[in-house]
């Protein structure tokens, strides 16, 4: 579920204000404090039994983060849309340092134009190390760990996914490093996070079967980009109708 990302959400959880409160009153909606925190409002819920996938978790604290690791709950790490929509960071390497499962995430198309994981990842490690000043704060090994293991783990899927081993399904994507933007190449991990994300994969396997080859996708739908201009057209119709 996504939670704890906004100051209005924040704001509806622990006061009963904010703009969410504000949207909520309109539409006749009675509006109260309900909790600490909105992780902490989870908890006294029993939401959080199960060790969900808590997308975001930029506006967490120590006691969250404590029920979260006692919970077995994950983080799906969004750097992009929380930067892109001013929420914020996430506390990462607290999360990290918690014992919490994290792997790296994009959101979706609603509030990302991307959805590029590898540059999830790069924008990761520029912002942890922007945010404590020190270049050794946050690394690309690690990275492309959550990009990768990381995020089979948030899922609990990493017996099947996330690392190239004997008997996991065969799911890979391999890009190219033949050109002067990842010359030379050094520390593959480095390349990989800092020159590679922007570019489109030369080979992409789920499974096993072949879903990109040479940078050309097999059985492309070609009707998709026209469905998917439809569909944002009428959602900014919709939300034109709705604000007026």
């Amino acid at each position: 579920m996504h939670i704890a990302e906004s100051q209005a959400e924040l704001d509806l959880v622990t006061r009963g204000g904010g703009d969410f409160a504000d949207g909520w009153q309109r539409r006749g909606i009675p509006v109260s404090p309900r909790g600490r925190s909105p992780i902490a409002l989870l908890e006294e819920r029993g939401a959080l039994e199960r060790g969900p996938l808590l997308i975001h978790c930029v506006r967490v604290d120590e006691d969250d983060m404590a029920i979260m690791a006692r919970r077995g709950c994950s983080v799906a790490h969004c750097p992009a849309s929380n930067a892109k929509f001013g929420h914020g960071i996430a506390p990462l390497l607290a999360l990290l340092a918690t014992g919490i499962k994290v792997g790296i995430g994009s959101d979706s198309v609603a509030s990302n134009n991307r959805m590029d994981i590898l540059d999830e990842a790069r924008l990761s490690v520029l912002i942890h190390r922007a945010a404590t000043r020190r270049h050794d704060a946050f690394g690309a090994h690690e990275a492309l760990q959550l990009a990768t293991i990381g995020g089979a783990r948030a899922l609990g899927m990493d017996a099947r996914v996330g690392s190239l081993e004997i008997g996991k399904d065969a799911d890979l994507a391999a890009f190219s490093t033949a050109s002067p933007r990842t010359i030379p190449v050094g520390d593959p991990y480095s390349a990989a996070i800092f020159a590679l994300p922007g570019r489109s994969a030369e080979l992409v396997t789920v499974k096993g079967r072949v879903l990109v080859e040479r940078g050309k996708a097999r059985g492309y739908d070609r009707e998709l980009a026209s469905r998917v201009e439809a569909i944002g057209t009428a959602l900014a119709t919709w939300a034109s109708q709705a604000l007026s």
